[in-house]
């Protein structure tokens, strides 16, 4: 049982774990026979450690390459935990693929991947923060605090009427007006066929199919802890200027998972982006950094921060590692391990 040591017993979670396992790592419509995910065993058949692997096609400069997302990296704490980590993790990273990517590593991890010669990208393990209702943002941070949460609570109705007046009030940075752009609902064909103008010429970036795309959506429409996927594509008239995915949670968050646009387009695309989760109720925005949109994101008043996990790739082309380190990766939230989480 992969995760009794966490406490997880309750009789509707481990009958759910086999299927969630089938799901992901056998069912996947992105398989390939090179590929497995990865299991430990002692002597007597002992499961000690998994290590699931999920294939990702991608390309560079027109040529096919096959990445490979590690997820659900797990020891038994009660054997030689150290050694099997180690072991599972050499195992992924001696496996055929071209790349390995794993983008929601914890500091462990980051540990043993280094020392297996792996690389840590710092800049795509950025995230940034937009305040939509900075009074309520500030008041959900506080409600994890046990001292003040009770202040919080008695704040909500005055953090109401101070978010009314920050989000109407001209020139606030908090002020939200309709965007001069128009949005369609994002259908998979538009993703497909769009793709290699806003992923960038020659850069590294993830290749779909039709399949796969779909698996992909179903998983964030499907995710245990509730929420919406809200996805549109964004014209200037006729257009297409780009698109954007983000899952609103209960909290009133809304996690971005891709951002799709161009240098020239992106303020567009943001701009209807925050618009959109301002009306739907969302208190803050909040993403993954995207390198290429850096500076975009800073105009648009979004906070950058460091908040737990860590991207981490290796390659056997040198080539592949520096896409990412220099920013030009297109690989998002959306191609990685949070579509993969139980």
């Amino acid at each position: 049982m992969v995760f009794g040591p966490r406490g997880r017993t309750d009789a509707a979670g481990v009958d759910s774990y086999p299927a969630y396992f089938t799901r992901v790592f056998l069912d996947n419509p992105s398989r390939d026979v090179r590929l497995s995910s990865l299991v430990c065993e002692e002597g007597g058949g002992r499961i000690v450690g998994f290590l699931g692997v999920v294939p990702r096609g991608m390309s560079m400069n027109g040529e096919r390459l096959l990445a490979a997302i590690s997820s659900q990296f797990v020891v038994d704490p009660a054997g030689q935990a150290g050694l099997v980590a180690v072991r599972l993790a050499k195992a992924f990273l001696d496996g055929p693929q071209d790349l390995s990517i794993s983008d929601e590593a914890t500091d462990v991890s980051r540990r043993i991947w280094e020392g297996l010669g792996g690389t840590t990208s710092l800049l795509h393990s950025i995230h940034w923060t937009r305040p939509l209702r900075p009074a309520r943002l500030a008041l959900s941070l506080l409600r994890n605090r046990g001292r003040v949460a009770p202040f919080a609570v008695a704040a909500g109705p005055l953090a109401r009427i101070v978010d009314a007046l920050a989000t109407r009030m001209p020139g606030s940075h908090f002020h939200q007006s309709a965007p001069r752009v128009s949005a369609d609902d994002l259908r998979e064909e538009a993703v497909l066929a769009y793709l290699p103008e806003f992923a960038g010429v020659g850069s590294l970036r993830v290749e779909y199919d039709g399949r796969t795309l779909r698996w992909l959506l179903e998983r964030v429409e499907q995710k245990p802890s509730g929420g919406r996927l809200q996805k549109a594509l964004i014209r200037n008239e006729e257009k297409i200027i780009g698109w954007y995915l983000y899952h609103l949670n209960r909290g009133g968050i809304a996690d971005v998972l891709q951002i799709a646009a161009t240098p020239s387009s992106v303020h567009d695309v943001l701009d209807h982006l925050f618009y959109q989760a301002w009306r739907q109720g969302a208190i803050a925005v909040t993403g993954r950094l995207e390198p290429r949109f850096l500076q975009a994101l800073s105009d648009k008043y979004c906070l950058f921060h460091r908040r737990g996990p860590w991207m981490l790739v290796s390659g056997k082309q040198p080539r592949l590692v520096q896409s990412f380190l220099n920013g030009d990766a297109f690989f998002s939230r959306f191609d990685g391990e949070w579509c993969l989480g139980y």
